[in-house]
């Protein structure tokens, strides 16, 4: 789940424009967001790096799964899913991707559009790895569902301006 964070929080820092002084957005710069943001055990920004490294070929479906399976158990905590016996700690997000696999790729269908996309990137490369991306075939017949955006905290904008580019650990004793 925290390959989605980082895809969604790149996502919402490319709508929001953001960083375009800096580059624009960046799998750094939503890893230093969610590693600044986070309140989870783990939430580290190497872990997340790790994380990134190891599942970044099926981000944009983890993210889909992700997303809609937050809004499915936010829905069911007011109004639970009496017939089927489904609550919102049943609901993870394997268990939505089997519940609604055609939503789910219409969803992924454009983070993988939006990953391979060089546009919204401060390289030329894409976010996501055109060779070794699970993709979603063209022959799927399902239509691309925008993903939701949201809006960026003034917390995550303080931790995007207090890093500094080409600062990894090192201080310059010179001066002293």
């Amino acid at each position: 789940m925290r390959v989605a964070d980082i895809s969604n929080i790149h996502l919402d820092l490319t709508e929001g424009s953001h960083q375009q002084r800096r580059g624009g957005p960046s799998v750094g710069k939503a890893i230093a967001v969610a590693a600044g943001s986070i309140r989870a055990r783990g939430a580290h920004a190497a872990n997340l790096w790790r994380a990134w490294k190891e599942y970044k070929d099926v981000a944009h479906l983890v993210a889909a799964a992700t997303i809609i399976s937050a809004e499915v158990r936010r829905r069911a905590k007011t109004r639970p899913f009496g017939e089927l016996g489904l609550g919102a700690d049943r609901l993870p997000p394997f268990t939505i991707a089997m519940l609604m696999p055609d939503f789910v790729l219409s969803l992924a269908l454009s983070f993988q559009e939006y990953g391979l996309s060089s546009i919204p990137q401060s390289r030329e490369q894409p976010m996501l790895d055109p060779e070794n991306l699970w993709r979603i075939a063209p022959d799927m017949n399902v239509v691309a569902v925008p993903p939701p955006v949201r809006k960026v905290s003034r917390e995550a904008i303080a931790i995007l301006n207090a890093r500094r580019a080409g600062n990894r650990g090192f201080q310059d004793y010179s001066s002293f």
